[in-house]
């Protein structure tokens, strides 16, 4: 049987700013936006969540529940490479790794018991490496496959382990009591549904036939009647590690010129082309993601004429909707955009307009060059700057 780790890092960010900063051992710390500007919390320590603080929560009301706070921009390069060292740790322990995030991943032990012993030990062995070679803690879900381990690794926050049940009777007994919402992919407008249908538990999800499901769900409901039961046959694949590449920009108050909106995603497309580019993937799909002033999150998903990680194209890709976008809201508090639908670099058809893409993908390897050696802002295109 399959055994499969979930290691989730324990607020990641704001424990590596305490790790850094000795001083903040113990106290209440936000990393995100600062207060009195228009952005959101990108993850708050466990002092800071006694306050009901978390992430993607607007910063001003952060502020309000907990004023004596400590509020930090985010370090992304320390916790990029912070992220790097500590799947280095996993890789050590089993080559099959799929990072899903900055500070999760899968982890494959199937097999290695006469290196690391039990799974429990195996788990132990990995919070003990990760702590005393960096100073963080993790908490890590074992289970027979990636759904189970990614729920297990939730329920003994932090620095904890949680081993499930292995046998299908025991992991469908296990799921029961669990709200819906703990169901991969079950969002807010999902347990909405849900709730209408007198579902709350994965038990009440666990009576209804695969009949059912399906014709009230299609597709999903054969894949919700699979993970009420805990069922979920996907391996661990490096792979599929990256989901998308994507750059968000909060205005400082609402903005309704669409001058402002492009040149705000020309920068966003080159740094999303960058960062794409540097882990050599291409994205069959750019998505334009913008929210309004009410706070409502909204995404147009568009196909460029090829696979690219070129900000050119993934910059024209993106303007297309904005005027009907200006239309019907007028003003935007956030817009950007991002790649996704990725594949490896290497599979990009360097035949289709090959000479145009030839030439941009020179030109915006040599910006990267200049950029990475003498300084973000050295080079940029004329349509970033910002109007006098």
């Amino acid at each position: 049987m399959r055994v499969i780790f979930h290691v989730d890092m324990d607020a990641f960010f704001c424990s590596v700013e305490q790790r850094d900063n000795q001083s903040l051992k113990g106290k209440p710390v936000v990393v995100g936006a600062l207060p009195g500007g228009r952005g959101v919390v990108s993850a708050a320590s466990y002092e800071a969540r006694k306050y009901g603080i978390h992430s993607a929560m607007p910063v001003d009301q952060a502020y309000r529940r907990c004023p004596h706070a400590v509020y930090l921009k985010p370090r992304m390069n320390a916790y990029a490479e912070t992220s790097r060292k500590i799947m280095e740790v996993l890789r050590s322990f089993s080559p099959a790794i799929e990072q899903i995030s900055i500070d999760e991943a899968f982890v494959d032990i199937t097999g290695t018991r006469r290196l690391w012993g039990t799974p429990q030990e195996t788990a132990q062995k990995i919070q003990k490496a990760i702590k005393d070679r960096y100073h963080l803690t993790a908490s890590i879900g074992v289970a027979p496959n990636k759904y189970c381990a990614k729920i297990a690794s939730d329920m003994n926050k932090p620095d904890g382990i949680t081993v499930t049940p292995f046998t299908s009777a025991e992991i469908v007994s296990w799921l029961a009591p669990l709200p819906v919402g703990r169901i991969w992919g079950v969002g807010k407008k999902m347990q909405q549904v849900f709730i209408s249908l007198g579902i709350t538990r994965i038990a009440d999800l666990q009576m209804l036939t695969m009949e059912y499901l399906e014709k009230k769900f299609g597709k999903s409901g054969i894949a919700l009647y699979n993970l009420a039961r805990g069922i979920d046959n996907r391996p661990v694949s490096g792979q599929e590690g990256v989901k998308s590449v994507s750059r968000e920009h909060t205005f400082a108050r609402d903005c309704a010129d669409v001058s402002e909106w492009k040149r705000v995603l020309l920068s966003l497309s080159r740094d999303v082309a960058r960062r794409a580019r540097g882990r050599g993937i291409i994205g069959k799909s750019v998505v334009l993601i913008y929210r309004k002033p009410d706070f409502s999150k909204h995404s147009k998903r568009i196909t460029p004429a090829r696979p690219t990680n070129l900000a050119k194209e993934i910059y024209d890709s993106a303007v297309k909707p904005l005027d009907g976008i200006s239309r019907k809201t007028g003003a935007l508090r956030l817009i950007g955009v991002g790649l996704t639908n990725l594949t490896d670099a290497g599979q990009l058809d360097l035949f289709v307009d090959e000479v145009p893409a030839a030439a941009w993908g020179a030109s915006e390897n040599a910006m990267d060059y200049l950029n990475e050696r003498f300084g973000k802002k050295s080079i940029f295109l004329a349509g970033e700057m910002e109007s006098s």
